[in-house]
């Protein structure tokens, strides 16, 4: 009877809150609040899921139909009035002071009203409707036994009853294995849709810790494995209850191979007979999924947090982040055992939070507190079949190469030479790919990587040193880290040794080199089966395959060029450069040969120890070419493996520094420059006698039979010719001290000049000026210009260097008359012949060189274009330009063309008969002969010479006494002593085997010149021109055409010297073997 006053009494309470609520206009503003409080459709589902939780149901049954949902459940807990006045208030919930129940707001069941709104109830003793959101009506019929059932009509105006049925049915589908997964009660959940679709979701225990949830949809069935951890919480509940939090990992079986590789490396127990999984994202349930909270773990976790209304995410709350320490200590506490049960393999890393998962804030101390676990106790994987589990922090964790090629023996001594301080024996962790591995990484492991292991290399440097210590310099302290090494080194096998060298290798291609490799003892040689390391520059590397020299590297320790394993080659040939060693070839031998002559007071060699001093020579020749210039320098350049002739006789060691080349080697000049002085004793027993001569000193010529002795001795620093060479900026005469204001390190100076420049052109020596002349030549103009400046942000200044005001002051260049000239005064046509011309770049324009010839050139130009616009032509051109330098007036230029009207013509009056006559001679003329005296000389040179002068001067002398040159037909120049004509008599046809007086033709000394050295018709055009030439009986003049300097011009023949000529070379003119 109390009961249903009570009932009534909450009936009237309300009803007077909703008149009051209309009266104020509240109804539709409470209806909207809840609305927006609960936003997602069907989120009732889950506030009647809690509400039979709470109710220790075991249960739930949900029925679908078009105009309706029916929700019953088996709960132990009927509703009372107090359940009715709290399920039909705001706010005044009967287990608002109990925090183990879900349902902790007045508010959530009032998320029905979105579809009903009229629900009914029936539990117990109590039959009722709500109206209105707050008004409980008693109602007909009873609750069946043992059962609580909810009615939700789909009557609300703004929702049909299709609408609502839809977004229930999705609501219903969308539960899965998750929604049972945190519950204590509820087992089992069915749903039955308007189609007739029959759902069922239901949890069964698999053991103490692993629960099994089917999910079925009609014929659809899935079923998943879960391993719960549950514990209490630091935050208090209500007395007599206590709050808890959970985690659960998603668990599959494991295969009987797994479980095989999991027993052998555990070695413990009996195979597991599952494996934790990652999930693809985990949840944060508060009993049921937060929708709107990430975790970034890969497993669900549950704490009874503090959350918004709707308990879709979590609040910022001090107790929620005391919650998340709960959880993570529960995980931490669990991991021992899991690893005990087998659980902790790779499967189960993947499923842990690693450095780069997007943890949320407030879980990061879920993975902090795993990471410490996992460092401090026994459940980290180590590396290597049946190698069980130990602490992080006690694991070493090394690149991939370490692991392949080092023995695991080696971690305590290597570490220990690293400095590197273990408490218990080292062992590396297990290497693993992916997230097992990325969680693995983020560990506190001893790290011995490619740095740590150059420190354990460096421990050992120079230990066979300290070992030797004659001087007694270290003490037995100083001595341990040496024996230490050796000890380990002698007791590794070839093949431990081998991937010791690999990963040298390998660290010193691709990651950092190694410095001071060379200084350590870890080669190692073998003789007479006694093992032995030594540093990598004391051995070879062997020849080839065959080579099995005790002294150098075993065959399996060293690598070929041609070997199959390519990567292996590299590597070794990696490791062998490091620490100095080199294979046994030409090079080998010339660097161990070339330590005999560092000794500079060696005895001087002779006869056969001559002859091997100059194959030392050439074998040291080859070596350095194979070093490249640079490097030949540094290892070469001080050794004194030269020998240089004494002016008191005798010969002397030198190094290429001390040498400079001359004759007989290369015409260089430079032995003017550098005259023998000799030196004297001033002091001792000897004070007073001959020493040496000073430096530099001259190569001696032995080393002519040495091909490319001066490009190699060149290349090491010896004077191969003079060299302009840098200078001091300061010492110009141009420099102004006041510009070193502010002067910086940064500062620019650049400056060019030539050693003993002043003597070089004192001296006036011809070849010393050729070599100036040949350096200046092929310099580039840059050299002309001296820079300074004191630093970046100051004026630069530029001067003529030393070199180009020594140059431009100083006449150096000499022209074809022998006489020294500044270079402006020079132009190139100037130039003796057998100096370079200069190309347009080359220093010597920016000295002025052509200066004045330019100037002369210029000026004649302008007078040439007067003329021309005068009417005169090329050719008159060129003949007032002969007559200006000839200083003739017309009337002279009138007179030579007269005289050249004058030459003879000297016709045959009988062709056939001179002919014959000179066949005859031709065929008893001389053969060309040569004897050694002084220089090759011909015989009867002088004799034929003298022949053919006399030949033509009586060919080409006229009735009036003139003679003329053959080629331009001008009157000779002058005459000589004695009154007669100036010519040289020059060759026709040259290289011939007979000497013939007529094979001869009468030339002023510029044709001469030009017909010797600048004919372009060869000799062979002038004897088919002969050949075709035909002389008639009294036939003047007979021309045969020829190419002088690039230009055309004829030759002329008086008709009788023509009969002669070709006659002569057409019986007997054959061409001699050697051409003179």
């Amino acid at each position: 009877m109390a009961e249903s006053t009570d009932f009534e009494n909450l009936r009237q309470k309300r009803l007077r809150y909703v008149e009051s609520a209309r009266e104020n206009n509240f109804e539709e503003g409470l209806k909207r609040l809840l609305s927006d409080l609960y936003p997602d459709k069907a989120h009732f589902i889950y506030e009647l899921l809690q509400n039979s939780e709470d109710a220790l149901a075991t249960t739930v049954g949900f029925t679908l139909k078009a105009d309706r949902l029916t929700v019953s459940h088996d709960g132990k807990r009927p509703f009372s009035v107090a359940d009715i006045e709290s399920i039909t208030s705001i706010g005044q919930s009967t287990k608002g002071g109990d925090s183990t129940q879900i349902g902790k707001f007045g508010v959530g069941f009032k998320a029905v009203f979105a579809y009903t709104s009229r629900p009914e109830i029936r539990s117990g003793a109590h039959s009722f409707a709500i109206n209105d959101l707050f008004v409980p009506t008693a109602i007909d019929g009873l609750a069946q036994p043992g059962l609580t059932t909810f009615t939700f009509p789909f009557d609300r105006e703004y929702k049909p009853a299709e609408t609502a049925c839809s977004e229930v049915e999705r609501g219903l589908l969308t539960l899965d294995e998750k929604t049972l997964l945190f519950l204590d009660h509820i087992r089992t959940i069915t749903y039955e849709l308007p189609d007739g679709t029959v759902g069922i979701i239901e949890r069964r225990p698999v053991d103490s810790r692993v629960v099994a949830i089917k999910r079925s949809v009609g014929d659809e069935f899935v079923e998943s494995q879960w391993l719960r951890l549950s514990g209490n919480t630091s935050v208090d509940g209500p007395p007599g209850s206590a709050l808890r939090v959970a985690v659960a990992f998603k668990v599959e079986s494991a295969d009987g191979s797994q479980s095989k590789n999991a027993k052998q490396a555990e070695g413990q127990g009996a195979a597991p007979r599952r494996s934790i999984v990652p999930v693809n994202d985990g949840d944060v349930s508060i009993y049921f999924p937060a929708v709107k909270e990430s975790s970034g773990l890969r497993f669900h976790i549950h704490a009874p947090f503090a959350s918004t209304v709707a308990r879709d995410s979590v609040r910022d709350d001090p107790g929620n982040v005391r919650l998340v320490g709960d959880i993570a200590r529960l995980i931490a506490e669990a991991l021992p055992g899991m690893c005990t049960d087998g659980l902790i393999d790779d499967s189960f890393l993947d499923a842990l939070p690693n450095d780069d998962d997007q943890i949320g804030r407030l879980y990061d101390q879920i993975r902090d507190a795993i990471t410490e676990a996992f460092n401090d106790l026994e459940i980290t994987p180590v590396r290597g079949t049946g190698a069980g589990f130990a602490a992080a922090r006690t694991l070493v964790a090394s690149p991939s190469e370490f692991r392949n090629w080092l023995d695991p023996a080696d971690l305590p001594t290597l570490l220990d030479f690293a400095g590197i301080a273990s408490a218990v024996t080292p062992r590396w962790i297990r290497h693993r790919d992916g997230r097992a591995g990325k969680f693995l990484a983020g560990l506190d492991t001893i790290e011995f990587g490619w740095e740590e292991l150059s420190e354990a290399l460096s421990a050992a440097m120079s230990a066979d040193e300290i070992l030797e210590d004659a001087d007694e310099v270290y003490d037995d302290d100083d001595k341990v880290t040496p024996n230490a090494w050796f000890a380990w080194l002698d007791a590794k096998t070839d093949d431990s040794l081998l991937g010791l060298y690999l990963l040298i290798g390998v660290g010193a291609r691709h990651h950092k080199p190694y410095y001071g490799l060379e200084d350590v003892p870890i080669v190692r040689v073998r003789k007479r089966d006694v093992v032995n390391h030594v540093r990598g520059s004391a051995t070879f590397l062997p020849s080839g395959r065959s080579d099995t020299v005790q002294s150098r590297v075993p065959i399996d320790l060293a690598y070929f060029e041609d070997d199959e394993d390519a990567t292996r080659s590299a590597n070794l040939k990696a490791f062998y450069q490091s620490v100095g060693t080199k294979r046994w070839d030409e090079s080998a031998r010339a660097e161990q040969r070339l330590e005999a002559y560092r000794d500079p007071e060696r005895a001087i060699p002779d006869g056969d120890e001559l002859t091997q001093h100059l194959a030392d020579v050439r074998a040291f020749l080859r070596y350095a070419a194979k070093l490249g210039t640079a490097v030949a320098r540094g290892k070469l350049a001080d050794v004194p493996m030269f020998l240089a002739e004494q002016s008191r006789g005798g010969q002397r060691w030198v190094t290429a520094l001390e040498t400079f080349v001359d004759l007989p080697f290369e015409d260089t000049g430079l032995s003017g420059l550098y005259p023998r002085v000799p030196l004297f004793w001033d002091g001792g027993s000897r004070a007073g006698e001959y020493a040496y001569d000073a430096e530099p000193y001259a190569l001696a010529g032995i080393y002519l039979e040495v091909e490319g002795v001066v490009d190699f001795v060149g290349s090491l620093g010896a004077k191969t010719g003079i060299e302009i060479t840098k200078a001091n900026v300061t010492r110009n005469v141009d420099f102004s001290t006041s510009w070193r204001y502010r002067e910086s390190s940064l500062a620019q100076r650049s400056d060019w000049n030539i050693d003993r420049l002043d003597d070089i052109i004192e001296m006036g020596d011809h070849d010393l000026l050729r070599a100036l002349w040949s350096a200046v030549v092929v310099a580039p103009a840059l050299k002309a210009v001296a820079v300074y400046q004191a630093n970046a942000s100051v004026q630069r200044h530029q001067m003529a260097s030393q070199l180009a005001r020594t140059l431009t002051s100083t006449p150096w260049v000499l022209n074809r008359d022998g006489d020294l000239k500044l270079p402006r005064e020079v132009s190139v046509e100037e130039l003796p012949d057998d100096w370079q011309v200069p190309q347009q770049t080359s220093l010597v324009y920016k000295l002025d060189f052509g200066a004045d010839a330019g100037r002369r050139r210029q000026k004649q130009k302008g007078v040439t274009d007067f003329l021309r616009e005068e009417g005169f032509d090329e050719d008159s051109l060129d003949l007032l330009q002969q007559m200006k330098e000839a200083g003739l007036d017309p009337r002279a230029i009138l007179r030579e063309h007269a005289a050249m009207s004058r030459f003879p013509d000297g016709p045959s009056e009988d062709p056939v008969r001179r002919a014959a006559v000179a066949a005859v001679d031709a065929v008893s003329a001389p053969e060309y002969s040569t004897s050694n005296r002084e220089r090759s000389v011909v015989d009867g040179q002088a004799e034929a010479s003298a022949e053919s002068k006399a030949y033509l001067r009586a060919q080409y002398t006229t009735p009036a006494g003139e003679m003329h040159c053959q080629a331009c037909r001008n009157p000779l120049p002058f005459k000589i002593k004695g009154g007669s004509w100036y010519f040289e008599a020059v060759r026709l046809v040259n290289a011939r085997k007979q000497v013939h007086t007529p094979n001869a033709i009468a030339l002023c000394p510029l044709c001469a010149a030009l017909y010797k050295y600048a004919r372009g018709t060869k000799n062979e055009a002038i004897l088919d021109e002969l050949d075709s030439t035909t002389i008639d009986t009294g036939q003047g003049p007979v021309e045969i055409p020829v190419v002088l300097d690039g230009k055309r011009i004829k030759l002329g023949l008086t008709g009788k010297h023509a009969i002669d000529i070709k006659t002569a070379l057409g019986v007997a003119g054959d061409e001699r073997p050697e051409a003179d």
